[in-house]
């Protein structure tokens, strides 16, 4: 079955946002359709740029955000709950694409753009490497966002990094950009996303509960199919042994592969008995 090229596009600014039951879409939000051709194929910058040109956006100028809605079902018996997704990357755009098509099968993408502009922001505290809680005062939250990109305290623009802490699973803030060296990261942290609700939270971090399981039997499956070739690659060398008798034409044991591909040839014991009877 090959893979649909035709997209529905909503510039959902100020027409979509989480709410306490989840992703709310205004009814009166516009949205056109519009084809990509191999959309598997395309990385998410091309794909940015595709709708930047849609839409007549200039890049330098205007900063892309691009969201789905994803369908969490915990309960057969009950409806699926919705969250909003952004998406940021080639991963999550695949992500998107094999949910979408396999679950839903039409793509449906959510569009919102702001005007960029470079300022810097206030300092915020970090714990463990994650921004504190919303109330702290030092914490500047999105809310009081004009579409600026922050720097951090050394005047350079920050990176998007993601917390995966219980209070806030999934959720992007900004980050100096050299946190990873201790002796020069500053320590600035501002968060992007608005906090999830509290729904979100727990689904969130059920469906991570459920990661490390999954990934140890993974990880036990890969040891499991070693060993299994091992035995078979000794199985394998044992039947060639057998077949060539004690020893191969080499005179090792067990015999190279080399040795059992060539043609049977007689063995030295029977070359001198051949000459004798001559």
């Amino acid at each position: 079955m090959t893979m649909p090229e035709e997209f529905v596009i909503f510039p959902a600014e100020g027409k979509i946002s989480n709410g306490p039951e989840g992703a709310l879409v205004s009814p009166d939000c516009p949205f056109l359709v519009a084809r990509l051709p191999q959309p598997l194929n395309k990385s998410f910058e091309q794909v940015r740029r595709w709708i930047m040109q849609l839409f007549q956006l200039n890049g330098a100028t205007h900063e892309l955000t691009l969201q789905h809605i994803l369908y969490v079902r915990n309960n057969p018996m009950a409806p699926p709950s919705t969250m909003l997704i952004d998406i940021i990357g080639d991963d999550s755009w695949r992500a998107f694409l094999n949910v979408a098509w396999r679950h839903v099968g039409v793509f449906r993408l959510f569009v919102k753009w702001s005007a960029k502009k470079t300022t810097s922001v206030s300092k915020a505290v970090v714990t463990n490497g994650t921004p504190v809680a919303d109330e702290d005062p030092a914490v500047t939250d999105e809310s009081d966002d004009d579409g600026s990109w922050p720097t951090c305290n050394h005047d350079k623009p920050c990176t998007i990094e993601t917390s995966w802490d219980r209070q806030d699973p999934g959720r992007r803030f900004y980050r100096c950009p050299l946190f990873a060296d201790s002796k020069q990261d500053c320590g600035f942290t501002q968060w992007l996303d608005r906090k999830f609700p509290e729904k979100a939270t727990v689904h969130m971090n059920y469906l991570t509960d459920k990661v490390d399981p999954l990934e140890q039997q993974v990880d036990n499956l890969k040891c499991e199919l070693e060993e299994l070739r091992h035995r078979r690659q000794k199985r394998s060398v044992a039947e060639a042994v057998v077949s060539h008798g004690d020893k191969c034409l080499c005179g090792k044991i067990p015999c190279d592969a080399a040795c059992c591909n060539q043609d049977e040839k007689p063995r030295p014991s029977q070359i001198r008995r051949l000459a004798k009877a001559n």
